[in-house]
């Protein structure tokens, strides 16, 4: 890959990884003026299903999908609602008790999850557990106590601070779990599908799941208003799409060359930076204070260490990342 294919790549994970922030702002924001959780997460989800299928009939792939997800209903069905139910669940609800900067930066996590959850999912070389994946996620959760030390004072208590970082932590586990266990449902029933084919049939069998939801909510708090409508609409059509397209182009095109992959990877990093600014912005929150930027510091160096290629050769490969 020439060098402006490379900064091509960078940049679009770059935008991509701005688009995925927007999901910690605007959920600190909905947080903030009472949109009620169970709406938030099913409404998503729901838009998320309208624009992704209407991608997909457009491209003539959107029965394909229909088809393969007919032959294993209920593998997608579960799985979907792990991976845009009840990891959504947590992500809104831990905003409800931190802000956004720390609900990204928490979730971040993720990226190492999907490693520590591999022994428990594979039966070949992926089932390696590797020791710079465990000293890593060491790293990474001691910015993560550093983040959450640093508000022990602040707006909101330690409780509430204690609850915010268990509920996203278990969404960083659920998340990669969810989606290893339906690729691998792909690649073991050899189906032909795309990598916005399985984030739509993801989010098609968790329909049932975010319905659900979606009742409890009018239960609790009747109709969304067109406030949270909006809102969520904004996180479906930035996070869920355009963020989604950006970095799957974006992975696509650093995928022979392993310098290349792991800088397009570490963009992720800079969801925390995104969202931390954004709120400040937009929100009005304070800058966290030194403790919390150094802990925003620690995971992103932990993320951008966790990134650098092992080898310096990779083979030409498909690469899929699902992102929130």
């Amino acid at each position: 890959m020439q060098a402006t294919g490379q900064l091509k790549a960078i940049a679009l994970g770059s935008l991509a990884c701005v688009f995925f922030s927007s999901t910690y702002i605007m959920n600190s924001f909905l947080a903030s003026t009472g949109g009620h959780w169970a709406w938030t997460t099913g409404l998503r989800t729901f838009f998320l299903v309208l624009l992704l299928t209407a991608l997909l009939q457009v491209q003539g792939k959107l029965l394909p999908l229909l088809r393969a997800m007919r032959q294993h209903l209920l593998v997608w069905m579960g799985w979907g609602s792990v991976a845009f139910g009840m990891t959504y669940f947590c992500l809104t609800s831990g905003a409800f008790f931190g802000p956004g900067w720390l609900v990204a930066g928490v979730f971040q996590f993720t990226i190492v999850a999907g490693i520590l959850v591999a022994p428990f999912l594979y039966k070949d070389e992926r089932a390696k557990l590797p020791l710079r994946a465990l000293l890593l996620s060491v790293l990474i959760l001691t910015g993560i106590a550093l983040m959450q030390w640093s508000q022990k004072d602040g707006a909101y208590s330690g409780e509430q601070l204690l609850w915010c970082v268990v509920l996203v932590l278990l969404a960083a586990f659920l998340w990669p779990l969810a989606n290893r266990k339906l690729m691998l449902h792909v690649e073991e029933n050899s189906l032909q599908l795309n990598a916005i084919q399985r984030v739509a049939g993801t989010a098609i069998g968790s329909l049932p799941f975010n319905l659900m939801l979606m009742g409890f909510g009018y239960s609790q708090a009747g109709l969304p208003g067109e406030e949270q409508l909006l809102s969520v609409l904004v996180i479906s059509v930035s996070s869920g799409v355009l963020g989604c397209i950006l970095f799957f182009k974006a992975m696509h095109l650093a995928r022979t060359q392993a310098a290349a992959l792991a800088a397009v990877e570490a963009t992720q990093s800079i969801e925390i930076l995104v969202t931390v600014v954004g709120e400040v912005l937009l929100l009005g929150i304070a800058w966290p204070n030194w403790q919390g930027s150094l802990g925003m510091l620690v995971v992103m160096g932990g993320l951008v260490l966790y990134s650098l290629p092992k080898r310096q050769r990779v083979q030409k490969r498909a690469i899929v990342s699902f992102e929130v």
